[in-house]
């Protein structure tokens, strides 16, 4: 059985990082299924948690109580689709430290993860070289959303936090385990694979956080060195502080010579960190963690929309890249989330794991001598991964997607002391089977969960992920695939993609106006769907208000525009919606005063219009799209003269 677990976690991972590194939460499906399934058939080695030490237990106990927390808090998210995804990613990671904490340490199940491992960097690194000369280049899918080198992944700086976790747990694997030569050569030969992919992956945190990795392991070589009484322990101690020094000293050098490779004016350390876009986002978690619902959070995601009304468009002139729902900084992301309550908990679940893997470490039992390279192994391997990890959270958002959830599950579930399997005495009937009653539950709901998003994923794949692109040669099917998916997995994203496929169809030329109302009636349908799911996320509003403007439903459109204003906050740079608003109102009383002679109300609107265009401009409504800005604002302007050179009044509006 332990063997099968080991399968399955290994087909779990591969899962995870081929089709679920993403943030989208129905991709990760099929992973989540294979990880019940190891779940399921490793239980019988759940009675070996009761036979491990102490500082061990209070560490998890730690564990649970944060999980906990972010559970409890995930039930009452105000989005329940981003609190499905949060606690699916919650139950990933806590299963995957379950497992890696109750698997022997030289057992069947931990040597095939290892080597799926050393596979994975091998194969990443294959499509890295591939991406160099072909950055279109993105199987399985038909393409991804960067430049840079990506592997499996689609983003550049998933590849590299998977990369290098892998490199810090297979190099530990490496140098202390007691597997076969060959198994040891082949994890060799992953660690180099992923440290060749965090350098080709561009990723200044990346790298610095494998620099942090690295550095852990050398601490680690001298408390053992120190622990075994080694006779050079003298000398492996002086280059266990030094090596960190050095990595440290060289960090600005290496730093700098990646800001040269990715392009940017300012190579320095210092320029790195004027990251406007990054400063602003964590000032305004900052601002809203200690504010609002400082202990609880505000929910799951929340920082995708509170992060509008905290914005100060005087201010933030540098928020307008595009709309991020992320932080890129985990620990304010959780603070604002989950409150500094599930915050501080967390804090303090990576302290104690990190202290207790530390204190087993160095106090090793003389019990385990003879098999305690491989429990050295997993527990350096496993405080290097959670170092380097957790350093890289604090630039992105890696724990977001279910590859990085796992490995970080399973780095602190290697990093929690514990006796290996030779020491234990096995057992027999109830005392041992018992404890699958425990694990059963859970991986049940995972794999009921995981099965409904394979489906939807399945559903999905040939409109939205796959060579086939529906959604561009057959809008229709695509449409019609996406909704039969919401059956299976009701989310906003699905509902608001299909109403942008749909509002593109109706936007071609040689479409017949039936066709056209027909296509534009489904968007608002389909928007209003996305609305209903995720009311605070003014996207929805502003597509919907435009797509009804179209229809020439007027009074719903211009309901639909408050409410997007009202929603936005200080986000006009990415929505605009005070910005479409006017466009709007230009265009519905433009035909009234020349169609229907109604030009008293129709200056009066074309004012109101004026007055939603300087404050769109003063909130930076305008970049990106000056032409079309300067465009419109000339017409009003010229139309407002006209009107008033032939001494017309403004007037109220009548009805409708």
């Amino acid at each position: 059985m332990q063997a099968l677990s080991g399968i399955f976690l290994s087909l779990s991972l591969v899962l995870a990082v081929v089709l679920g590194g993403q943030t989208i939460d129905y991709t990760w499906g099929p992973a989540l299924v294979a990880l019940a399934l190891a779940m399921a058939t490793g239980g019988v080695q759940a009675w070996r948690l009761g036979k491990q030490p102490r500082s061990a237990w209070f560490a998890f106990a730690l564990i649970l109580i944060a999980s906990g927390w972010f559970l409890w808090r995930c039930w009452g998210s105000p989005v329940s689709e981003y609190g499905r995804s949060d606690a699916l990613l919650v139950s990933g990671a806590l299963l995957c430290c379950v497992w890696a904490w109750m698997m022997p340490a030289r057992g069947t199940a931990v040597r095939l993860m290892m080597a799926t491992l050393a596979l994975l960097g091998v194969v990443n690194l294959g499509i890295c070289l591939v991406q160099a000369g072909d950055p279109a280049f993105a199987w399985p899918f038909a393409g991804r959303p960067v430049l840079y080198p990506s592997g499996l992944f689609g983003h550049y700086n998933h590849l590299a936090d998977f990369a290098q976790v892998s490199s810090l747990l297979l190099a530990a694997r490496a140098i202390w385990g007691q597997d076969h030569i060959a198994e040891r050569v082949f994890h060799a030969l992953g660690v180099v694979a992923s440290v060749v992919c965090v350098v080709m992956s561009h990723s200044r945190g990346g790298a610095v956080s494998l620099g942090a990795g690295i550095a852990v392991l050398f601490l680690c070589w001298g408390i053992l060195a120190w622990r075994d009484k080694k006779r050079n322990r003298g000398v492996v101690t002086a280059i266990a502080v030094i090596v960190p020094l050095v990595i440290a000293l060289l960090s600005p050098l290496i730093f700098s010579k990646l800001q040269e490779r990715r392009g940017a004016r300012d190579s320095s350390v210092a320029g790195a960190a004027d990251d406007r876009f990054r400063l602003t986002m964590a000032s305004f978690a900052i601002k809203i963690s200690t504010t609002e619902s400082v202990l609880t959070g505000s929910g799951s995601r929340s920082f995708g929309w509170k992060k509008n009304s905290a914005s100060d468009p005087e201010q933030d002139k540098y928020w307008d890249r595009y709309n991020d729902d992320y932080v890129h900084n985990e620990l304010l992301q959780a603070a604002v989330d989950y409150g500094w309550g599930g915050a501080l908990l967390v804090v303090g679940a990576v302290m104690v794991t990190g202290l207790a893997g530390v204190a087993g470490l160095a106090g090793r039992d003389e019990a385990d001598a003879a098999t305690g390279s491989s429990l050295d192994a997993l527990a350096c391997g496993g405080l290097a991964a959670m170092a380097g990890t957790l350093l890289h959270s604090n630039f992105s958002f890696v724990t977001h997607t279910l590859p990085g959830a796992m490995y970080l599950g399973l780095a602190f579930g290697f990093a929690l002391p514990k006796r290996d399997r030779r020491e234990l005495p096995e057992m027999i009937g109830p005392v041992r089977f018992a404890p699958c009653l425990l694990v059963l539950p859970v991986a049940a709901v995972l794999a009921i969960a995981g099965w409904q998003g394979s489906m939807a994923y399945r559903t999905l794949w040939p409109a939205l992920f796959g060579k086939e692109m529906l959604s561009v040669t057959a809008p229709g099917l695509a449409v019609a695939d996406i909704q039969r998916a919401m059956q299976q997995w009701p989310g906003s994203e699905l509902a608001g993609r299909a109403g942008h496929i749909s509002t593109t169809v109706a936007a071609l030329e040689e479409l017949p106006a039936s066709e056209k109302k027909e296509w534009l009636t489904n968007a608002a349908d389909l928007y209003a769907t996305a609305a209903k799911l995720n009311p605070y996320d003014p996207e929805w509003p502003v597509n919907r208000a435009s797509a009804l403007s179209l229809l020439g439903r007027n009074a719903e459109a211009e309901r639909e525009f408050e409410r997007a204003i009202e929603r936005q906050g200080g986000a006009e740079r990415n929505f605009r919606a005070r910005y479409h608003f006017a466009t709007h109102l230009y265009r519905r009383w433009y035909d009234a005063w020349t169609k229907e002679r109604r030009a008293g109300e129709a200056l009066g609107q074309f004012i109101r219009a004026r007055d939603l265009l300087k404050e769109s401009g003063n909130q930076g409504g305008f970049s990106r799209i000056e032409k079309d800005a300067k465009e419109l604002t000339t017409g009003l302007d010229e139309t407002i003269r006209f009107l008033e050179g032939a001494q017309v009044k403004p007037e109220p509006v009548k009805g409708d």
